[in-house]
């Protein structure tokens, strides 16, 4: 005998389905973990690596699209010199074994690209929603002062600190002194090869005006010649559920070398060359 409720209950279902999978979610800390980890083919590079004790680096213009999928297969990446990630700004000198950490930049009109090869023997994600806790898991911090005019940016947009997780969120600090995500800054893909961990990026600049509660904030256009404030370090925790490390792009990053998350002062800079 055929069941009559087949189609109707179907049918439900379907339309539950697509009610589900069409409804979106807002910027809070409830978000998901985006699937940002992917296997790549390359080869080992062996370049070597600038330590720059003042953190002022060039950014050099790309010609051609870079797509963030955490391969680094454009032309560009390998033409770049590799900027040293190894200033021990919190914790104890670590062992090249355990971490070892450098990055390169390149821009266009639209971004700032940040490619970080970090050297981990231990990737600890970050707890829970990835919001809770987000500086003890491992994490790439980059802070951008657009205008390179420094000055205390904790619970403003003077400056940005933007923690990116190891589940490709961006979060800082809001005007209301909660922690938020702010995902439409930054496009993030990971590779993994071994204990080797590749961190790609397309930034958007954003100045002091922006708005986290508005959906009509205007990035910044990015030309040659132009210069801003910036560093970017790298926490380190090896499974202690605290972050152990944290290593730098600059020597010095304040009083204590954790300043950046208050004080855009200390920051380095990025100068954008053709």
């Amino acid at each position: 005998m055929k069941n009559k409720n087949l189609i109707p209950i179907t049918f439900i279902g379907v339309l539950i389905l697509l009610f589900s999978v069409s409804c979106g979610t807002k910027n809070t800390g409830n978000q998901e973990s985006l699937p940002t980890s992917v296997a790549c083919s390359s080869s080992s590079e062996n370049a070597a690596t600038l330590s720059i004790p003042d953190g002022t680096f060039e950014a050099k213009k790309a010609t051609a699209p870079i797509q963030i999928d955490g391969c680094s297969k454009e032309a560009i990446w390998a033409d770049l010199d590799w900027y040293g990630l190894n200033y021990v700004w919190m914790g104890e000198p670590v062992d090249e074994n355990d971490y070892n950490g450098r990055f390169k930049l390149a821009w266009d009109a639209e971004y700032l690209y940040v490619l970080v090869e970090v050297v981990d023997e231990y990737l600890n994600p970050t707890l829970k929603n990835g919001i809770e806790n987000y500086w003890k898991g491992d994490y790439v911090e980059v802070f951008i002062d657009e205008d390179q005019s420094g000055g205390n940016h904790k619970f403003n947009h003077q400056a940005f600190a933007y923690h990116v997780s190891t589940e490709g969120h961006a979060i800082d600090k809001s005007t209301s002194e909660e922690t938020i995500f702010l995902d439409e800054h930054i496009q993030v893909a990971r590779s993994q090869e071994a204990n080797k961990h590749i961190w790609e990026m397309a930034i958007r600049l954003y100045d002091q005006s922006f708005d986290e509660n508005s959906s009509k904030n205007i990035p910044v256009p990015i030309l040659k010649n132009k210069r801003i404030g910036f560093s970017i370090g790298y926490g380190d925790n090896d499974g202690n559920n605290s972050r152990e490390n944290f290593m730098g792009s600059k020597k010095n990053h304040g009083v204590t070398n954790d300043e950046g998350y208050i004080n855009a002062d200390v920051f380095g800079s990025v100068l954008f060359v053709e």
